[in-house]
């Protein structure tokens, strides 16, 4: 995301993917209703992005009433196909719509009302089959162009069918034709909001809450909108106003957070998640991103609280997060928490995946050595480089290793293998030059030093240069 909070390192990474993925949200198991059921149109799953508006009981109904009829602004029938229609389609569709479908069939001509084609499109609807019901709502409106439930409908049946865009014209041509209500004007918001045209979904969830002001699924497509359109107080507004009425309503605390991230307050995004945790609804990725958001403030305990619960909330399924987590801890020299957190995942009945594995090890060498307790970390460094001499990380720990512990000439060969392989050259050449300095040799040094600038240019190190070159003017040392 765009405006994700200028944080250092690690931790931008992990808010913006937590961001993501709340804004998104997780999928869930899906439950499905039998085809056809009676008073079903076409379920969908529950974890769907349209599930929330599309299985609401309400709009179940509005789909149910779509059978009847409105005589004056609707297509006529002749005396014989209302006979019809009253003695064989209409028991039918309470008794065997298979068979309603097979009597529809024959009597839909070319100059039959229209009021057939569009009820058989309803039952291919209500059965799921969503082709044959866009063929026959479209072949009703051909009929009669300005058949309003026909346009509705298909509007509802290509939302339903993933066909955001094409679903956009029938249903503002239902809106023209006086037939926009809440469940309309809803619907084209999640479908505007599909398309990322933020301020016109705000615009349809702002009509659709005039039909339906209580109507919960709403007021979040608005803040939806608004957030997507950078409407961040107008959406933090509704939201303090929908959590006083639900707030136990997790999605809700969620969104909050995210806005707060996005307007660069983490103090604020910290307590909606902590609100979020305190009912019991924090999923371990949004305590990892509570966890992110204590070490942006340098609560380093509340952190490695949050990263805990994280690790036991999942089970310890997830160990690649608890590994980042770790390297956050690491990252900003939190040694104690970093070998509690260490401890918790080691205690994990999860195994780690290779590449996490090396990741630990290196993060515990690291955090060893920096206790002054690396005889331990060495054997771990050396044996991943006998597996993998080139693996830049490990050569830069052994080197301080060395380095720390007076062993000059192991540390120098360490930095320079390490100064060979691209990703690490510049860190390379900065660690090898501090290494002549301890020697004394200054200018050395410094030629090491403006190497590392021209490949990534940092004000710390130009301020280091700058104090090896005036000590290298001052002794007349090389």
């Amino acid at each position: 995301m765009k405006q994700c909070m200028k944080l250092s390192g690690m931790l931008i990474g992990g808010i913006c993917f937590a961001i993501t993925a709340m804004a998104a949200g997780l999928p869930r198991q899906e439950k499905r209703v039998a085809p056809g059921s009676p008073g079903t149109f076409a379920p969908i799953p529950e974890g769907h992005e349209l599930a929330s508006l599309w299985n609401d009981p309400e709009f179940l109904k509005r789909l149910m009433g779509s059978y009847g009829f409105a005589a004056d602004i609707e297509p006529r029938m002749t005396p014989e196909e209302q006979a019809a229609y009253r003695d064989k389609i209409a028991p039918l569709l309470r008794q065997d719509q298979a068979r309603a479908r097979s009597e529809l069939a024959s009597l839909i001509k070319p100059n039959s009302s229209a009021v057939f084609d569009f009820t058989l499109g309803n039952l291919y609807f209500q059965g799921e089959d969503l082709t044959n019901a866009v063929n026959y709502f479209q072949a009703a409106i051909e009929k009669f162009p300005d058949f309003r439930r026909a346009h509705k409908n298909l509007g509802f049946v290509l939302a339903r069918d993933g066909k955001y865009v094409e679903s956009v014209k029938p249903l503002t041509r239902t809106i023209a034709l006086g037939g926009g209500d809440g469940k309309v004007f809803g619907l084209l918001g999640f479908v505007y909001l599909s398309q990322g045209l933020n301020v016109s979904a705000e615009a349809a969830y702002r009509q659709a809450l005039v039909f339906e002001p209580e109507n919960l699924e709403f007021k979040l497509g608005l803040v939806k909108g608004s957030i997507a359109a950078a409407n961040y107080d107008y959406a933090l507004a509704l939201l303090d106003e929908m959590i006083k009425q639900h707030p136990e309503r997790d999605t809700l605390w969620s969104l909050q957070a995210n806005i707060h991230i996005q307007k660069e307050q983490p103090a604020r995004a910290v307590v909606s998640l902590e609100m979020l945790r305190r009912v019991g609804k924090a999923s371990p990725q949004t305590l990892y991103l509570l966890g992110d958001l204590h070490m942006s403030q340098d609560s380093r305990d509340l952190a490695l609280d949050a990263y805990l619960e994280a690790i036991e909330t999942d089970n310890g399924q997830n160990p690649g997060k608890a590994v980042r987590a770790a390297q956050i801890l690491v990252s900003r020299s939190a040694w104690t928490e970093a070998a509690k957190l260490f401890g918790k995942i080691r205690g994990s009945r999860t195994l780690l995946a290779a590449a996490d594995e090396l990741r630990l090890l290196k993060l515990e060498s690291k955090a060893a050595i920096a206790a002054g307790s690396g005889d331990k970390a060495i054997k771990t460094l050396e044996e991943i480089l006998l597996k993998d001499p080139l693996d830049g990380e490990a050569l830069l720990l052994a080197g301080d290793y060395y380095s720390k512990h007076g062993e000059k000439e192991k540390a120098e060969l360490r930095y320079r293998m390490a100064a060979g392989i691209q990703t690490f050259e510049a860190e390379a050449l900065v660690k090898h030059a501090q290494l002549l300095v301890q020697s004394q040799k200054y200018v050395a040094a410094a030629d090491l030093l403006k190497k590392a600038q021209k490949l990534k240019p940092r004000e710390n190190v130009q301020r280091y240069l700058e104090k090896v070159e005036q000590l290298a003017r001052t002794t007349n040392r090389s």
